[in-house]
């Protein structure tokens, strides 16, 4: 019997993440904002467990949970709006703007974007390296296979390009070749740097709880205000 969605306890392993994905991908109408960030989510993810089977990564078990553990901060924000409750601040915009009319689907996909790599993915590496005994440091081979997943995100951006890019939109892309790519995939390249170095500064707060709060709440507020402004 399929778990409703407000009963999900965490997710265990990336082929939970993947059923959950499926689930929340058919419970929303194509047009929902957070619909189309969970559709390119599936996509990502869905690369990822493949690489880890084929064992591409030397710190494969580590990206695994790591995936786990990032995906389970996105269901927990879909769970906080389908029961009424607080949505984290890095993710309000989205939600609130979910069916906002004249607002385009890359939008929606960014504003998720920003929301999970900026400010969730920093929190899901600590608690990845508290389970596994491991400290974020960029000379870990944990660190090099998380910049290794770069490949991955490349290898997922064509196609999920091609799901937003019509119209006037491709007549601008086809003018503008691989520079726009190349600025696209550095964007999100750019991120996910910022992030682990969220991630080893949350790591060095661990021992003094107001300059731990003062970091996290300033990182809570500036993706809010960076998603404001994507959807507007």
């Amino acid at each position: 019997m399929t778990i409703p969605v407000t009963e999900w306890t965490n997710a265990q392993s990336i082929d939970d993440v993947l059923d959950r994905m499926e689930a929340i991908e058919t419970s929303l109408p194509a047009s929902d904002g957070v619909a189309t960030f969970n559709r390119m989510y599936n996509q990502v993810t869905k690369l990822v467990r493949d690489a880890v089977s084929q064992h591409q990564f030397e710190a494969g078990e580590f990206l695994e949970r790591l995936d786990v553990n990032f995906a389970n901060l996105y269901f927990a924000a879909h769970q906080a709006d389908l029961m009424g409750t607080e949505v984290p601040r890095a993710w309000a915009p989205l939600f609130l703007a979910r069916a906002r009319p004249h607002t385009v689907p890359i939008q929606f996909a960014f504003a998720g974007m920003n929301a999970h790599i900026s400010h969730d993915l920093p929190f899901a590496v600590v608690t990845t390296c508290q389970e596994m005994g491991v400290i974020p440091r960029e000379d870990s081979p944990e660190h090099v296979d998380y910049t290794e997943t770069n490949r991955v995100l490349a290898e997922a951006s064509e196609t999920i390009k091609g799901w937003f890019i019509t119209g006037v939109m491709a007549r601008l892309d086809q003018a503008t070749g691989p520079v726009d790519d190349a600025f696209e995939m550095f964007g999100i390249h750019a991120a996910r740097s910022a992030a682990w170095g969220s991630a080893e500064m949350l790591w060095r707060l661990s021992d003094n709880p107001r300059l731990d709060e003062l970091f996290r709440s300033g990182l809570s507020r500036s993706v809010e205000m960076a998603n404001r402004g994507i959807l507007l």
